[in-house]
């Protein structure tokens, strides 16, 4: 489905080229408001996923990409988007049609590389932004202020560079 009226022209003529491939058997094409099981379902059996976007910043679609080691290509610089997929090393990151072409092309036709960005997936999730890990942090973080607030001192934190 469209966010946004103003991409109304664009959508449709991408509309359009999706239904004629899939009149050649060569794609799928289905509509769905991006919500419950429907969206999961459809994100569980891609190969990898397409996240293209100019206003997002941290990204709950992204999230569930990772959580299902979908290798994915997303737009760039986006805040949020293009963190993840540097730290993540789980997608290929784009700024322009043609690179979203070629990224495309590359992902279609290279198992190998979908297999080797989803295992990073896997061990970003399972390193870095796990419930275990995420969980960890807020409670270091509780007791730095805790401890902060007791003391009447400042929270100093370690610098990662």
């Amino acid at each position: 489905a469209m966010r946004d009226p103003n991409h109304k022209r664009d959508y449709e003529q991408w509309k359009g080229q999706v239904q004629f491939l899939e009149s050649k058997g060569l794609a799928h094409y289905h509509e769905f408001i991006p919500r419950g099981d429907t969206y999961y379902k459809l994100m569980a059996v891609c190969d990898f996923i397409v996240l293209p976007s100019v206003d997002e910043t941290q990204s709950g679609t992204l999230a569930r990409i990772i959580a299902l080691n979908k290798p994915y290509i997303t737009t760039a610089p986006m805040e949020g988007l293009t963190s993840q997929t540097l730290e993540s090393e789980g997608g290929l990151l784009f700024t322009t049609k043609e690179m979203l072409r070629k990224h495309v092309m590359r992902l279609a036709t290279d198992e190998n590389l979908r297999l080797e960005l989803g295992e990073n997936l896997r061990r970003y999730l399972e390193d870095t932004v796990s419930w275990e890990i995420v969980a960890h942090q807020y409670l270091e973080a509780y007791r730095l202020a805790r401890e902060a607030k007791q003391s009447g001192s400042c929270v100093v934190l370690d610098t990662e560079f």
